[in-house]
């Protein structure tokens, strides 16, 4: 079937809603505050809000529009998933914080799901469970072996799903059958982010958006001084907050960070609308989809029911229709049944990985950071500014086991990530030969 390009939407699906994304101020930029985070997604809400719910003015400096990034580009998935398996953490790490980051990823997802109860974000939040497809009868037996340990020794929610009985989940002979985590679900990420934007804004935070950071250099007496485009403002505390939407060598500020933390580009498309009963009958568990592939695809039921959303790693820093044929292929080769599709949706967002592929929060020079979120800054990114915050405050008996340690740098990198095509290219080599071997 030949695409109608003409009806593709090159921007986000989450973006069609009533809610307002911006704060509605006309405040010059303050000489000062208690706080100043640079970077206006769930990282640095999540920063601002115990901040200032404990007595400190707090501003967040935006060089675009609040969620403007992977905010409100995601997938919409809350699976706080480690990029690196059990097995291969407890490798390089030892057994105990293996276990430890896989405890505070449950805690994580649960927190969630309570501060969308507790503050009343009606951020379209399901608990729905989230299948991962087996590539392969040996990743069938490596998912088998993971979830043993994680839910006999760990007391995590999963269990596995044979090829046999796989078409309960979804109706695709793609998959080698794969695991279910049962704590694990999905939101509307535009609705989430502006139930979150209300909740700071009551709390007194407020964004500076369009005003893009130059530099962030010592005070004379203490703090940091951080110039921007609209003016310089004194901050006694400086988060960064950016993740990746760090940005290149035009911003001073963003040197130290951007050489410890690689964008990756992430597409996504959504299909015209199939109805419900359809779509029902492609994923008859409605959860949160993904596989074991190096180059992971995910993909899972919209909030309403009515559409399916599928993304994957992309080339394309603007997406053309190039991007869409690319991804409407991941799609039909997982569900051939939407060979007749059309696609209503296509967008692009950046993730961002750091060499150890594990998400960080530490302090470097007087400033504070949280970062490399690996694909999963639904639920991460939203934890570890709760978790940075916590600790600048000093409210740490509870302390995150990503904190302390510095992200290591990258070798010859300085923010432009020339390497991805190699990247890309030997990851899908060892993908095809993982389903060639040992399918």
């Amino acid at each position: 079937m030949t695409l109608d390009a003409s009806r593709i939407a090159f921007r986000p699906y989450w973006w069609d809603i009533e809610e307002p994304l911006r704060q509605t101020h006309n405040d010059a930029l303050p000489p000062e505050a208690d706080v100043v985070i640079v970077g206006g997604g769930f990282t640095g809400m999540a920063a601002a809000l115990p901040l200032a719910r404990a007595g400190k003015s707090v501003i967040i400096i935006e060089k675009s529009t609040p969620g403007y990034g992977a905010s409100t580009r995601n997938g919409g998935i809350n699976s706080a998933s480690i990029r690196p398996s059990h097995h291969d953490l407890e490798r390089h790490y030892g057994r105990d914080f293996a276990d430890k980051i896989f405890l505070e990823a449950s805690a994580a997802r649960q927190d969630l799901e309570d501060f969308c109860q507790r503050e009343k974000i009606d951020g379209k939040f399901k608990l729905s469970g989230w299948f991962k497809g087996a590539m392969s009868a040996r990743d069938y037996d490596y998912l088998a072996h993971e979830t043993d340990y994680l839910r006999e020794t760990l007391n995590i929610p999963c269990h596995m799903i044979s090829k046999a009985d796989q078409h309960k989940e979804i109706a695709t002979d793609r998959f080698y059958g794969g695991m279910v985590e049962e704590d694990v679900g999905g939101f509307h990420p535009s609705k989430f982010f502006a139930g979150f934007l209300r909740v700071i804004t009551e709390a007194g935070v407020r964004i500076f958006e369009e005003t893009a950071v130059h530099d962030i250099i010592d005070h004379a007496s203490s703090g940091k001084i951080v110039i921007t485009s609209k003016g310089k403002v004194h901050g006694g505390t400086v988060i960064v907050a950016t993740n990746g939407y760090t940005g290149g060598r035009e911003h001073k500020f963003s040197r130290f960070l951007r050489r410890r933390l690689v964008p990756v580009r992430s597409s996504i498309i959504v299909t015209e609308h199939l109805g419900e009963e359809r779509v029902k009958a492609l994923m008859p568990a409605m959860r949160m989809y993904g596989n074991t592939a190096e180059l992971v695809t995910y993909f899972r039921p919209t909030p309403d029911g009515q559409r399916i959303l599928l993304g994957a790693r992309g080339a394309e820093a603007v997406p053309t229709i190039k991007t869409v044929n690319f991804l409407r292929k991941r799609l039909i080769s997982i569900l051939p049944q939407l060979s007749d599709t059309q696609i209503d949706y296509c967008w692009t967002g950046n993730v961002a990985f750091n060499r150890q592929l594990i998400p960080r929060i530490f302090t470097h020079d007087g400033i504070h950071y949280s970062s490399g979120y690996a694909g999963s800054g639904t639920v991460w990114a939203r934890w570890c500014g709760k978790k940075l915050a916590e600790h600048i405050l000093g409210q740490s008996n509870d302390p995150s086991i990503l904190s302390g340690d510095i992200t290591s740098a990258v070798p010859l990198y300085d923010g432009h990530p020339w390497f991805m095509p190699f990247v890309y290219s030997w990851y899908g080599l060892k993908d095809q030969i993982n389903e060639w071997r040992h399918g």
